[in-house]
């Protein structure tokens, strides 16, 4: 049995799931303070089931969202400095308040990996001491090119661990963005989360330990995955706004839904999703209008219009969450499955394992770009088992290879999705049949 988890403020719901069988209903403890209200839930939840559970999976998107950031300096790598304010790149209002310093260091690559500049090594060790005594923890290092080559940012990264080992170090390359405003803004935030995330995964796994020490503990994240706890304190940016990921994954459970399309009705409007291989299609930017992007994969819910589509050759869920269903949904769908109003929940419990192969190769023909496509999906078969999941028991949900239109013609960037990890394979939530066509 799986648990899924809500956790928003002082309070905590939870669901367990059996397979596609909800066998717990919701339950919302409130209590005087979020770790009571876990404590509480975890706790009833061990006297009815006790042992059976085998995975607890916690959304905490809401508690990130609400959390203070933390202070942050910003360490730019690029040939120059800007040549003034007005070349400098901007962040959101919302995040751009927490950087306290930002330090420029001579450096960056072009697109092919080849340095624009020497590392400014030596110049900003001469500095390291005034950046290390103002008593900073939060670092977020953004260079150019470094989704080409990563060494610039990992150097100074070294470099500042070896002074201090008790710095929080985000990296930009470890976001995919080709723009370098995208990475930074995703650093930065990464970075200013990080004592949130780990505060949050230290009360995760006391709790979950407690209750169930034999259980696997994760966070969901926003692709419609989920990730171990010790992930949480490193990339707290993946565990934003995943619930639209998890409504999407917790129909498609339901309904049985392998590869489709999800249509959720709700008080707000419709929304529809897709599903592939069983986990939601993401995209890797989450865009904000003129405001920098957030370089997260998140699964893709848009607005159900009535100039959406229909195919009849596409198996398809409609689930109907409205708090009064009286009227028929919107454009004249069809519910196939009954009110169900802990779609996250369920998504939550039955999310597997993720991770993410995202970056730029050379090549210099077919063959070559078979060999760095094929030793892409390794690596993220191998991530995936690195996280939890059984070597048997992991797949390739997407392999994707993106010419550079503008960049060099011999560089590509290649994109590659694996999940595995469900409890045994009689959970595999699914094995049941899909639904057919319903609108």
């Amino acid at each position: 049995m799986r648990v899924g988890l809500m956790l928003q403020g002082s309070s905590c719901r939870a669901l367990v799931l059996e397979g596609r069988s909800v066998v717990s209903v919701a339950e919302q403890r409130q209590a005087g303070s979020l770790a009571d209200a876990l404590d509480s839930v975890l706790s009833s939840l061990r006297l009815q089931f006790g042992s059976l559970i085998t995975d607890v999976t916690a959304d905490v998107g809401r508690v990130l969202a609400a959390a203070q950031p933390g202070d942050v300096m910003a360490v730019h790598i690029s040939p120059r400095p800007p040549a003034d304010q007005f070349h400098n790149t901007r962040l959101p209002a919302s995040i751009e308040p927490a950087v306290t310093r930002t330090v420029h260091v001579r450096g960056g690559h072009d697109l092919r990996g080849r340095p624009l500049a020497p590392l400014g090594l030596n110049q900003f060790l001469l500095e390291l001491p005034s950046i290390l005594s103002g008593g900073m923890r939060n670092v977020a290092i953004t260079a150019v090119g470094s989704t080409a080559s990563a060494e610039h940012e990992t150097r100074i990264a070294d470099a500042i661990l070896s002074n201090n080992s008790d710095m929080r170090i985000s990296i930009s390359s470890d976001f995919y963005s080709s723009v370098f405003r995208d990475r930074d803004y995703t650093a930065v935030l990464n970075s200013a989360l990080m004592e949130s995330g780990e505060e949050l995964a230290a009360m995760l796994e006391e709790a979950g330990r407690r209750h169930f020490p034999a259980a696997a503990l994760s966070y969901a994240r926003n692709d419609g995955g989920r990730a171990p706890l010790a992930r949480l304190a490193v990339a707290p940016v993946h565990a934003l706004r995943p619930e639209p990921a998890m409504a999407i994954l917790g129909a498609a459970t339901l309904g049985g839904l392998c590869d489709g399309e999800v249509v959720v009705c709700t008080d707000e409007g419709v929304s529809v999703g897709t599903i592939r291989s069983g986990l939601p299609v993401a995209h890797s930017l989450i865009r904000q209008g003129y405001e920098a992007s957030l370089a997260t994969n998140a699964a893709i819910a848009e607005p159900y219009t009535a100039n959406h589509p229909v195919r009849p050759d596409i198996p398809s869920v409609v689930v109907d969450i409205r708090t009064s269903q009286d009227t028929p949904p919107e454009h004249g769908l069809l519910p196939t499955l009954p009110g169900v109003p802990d779609l996250s929940l369920i998504g939550c419990a039955a999310t597997p394992l993720t991770a993410w192969i995202d970056r730029l190769e050379r090549v210099s023909g077919q063959a070559e770009l078979q060999r760095v496509q094929h030793r892409a999906e390794e690596e993220a078969g191998s991530a995936v088992v690195q996280l939890g999941a059984g070597p048997t028991d992991t797949r390739i949900i997407e392999s994707n290879v993106f010419a550079m239109p503008y960049g060099n013609p011999g560089i590509v960037r290649i994109r590659v999705r694996a999940a595995g990890g469900t409890s045994s394979s009689e959970e595999n939530p699914f094995a049941g049949q899909a639904l057919g066509v319903t609108a």
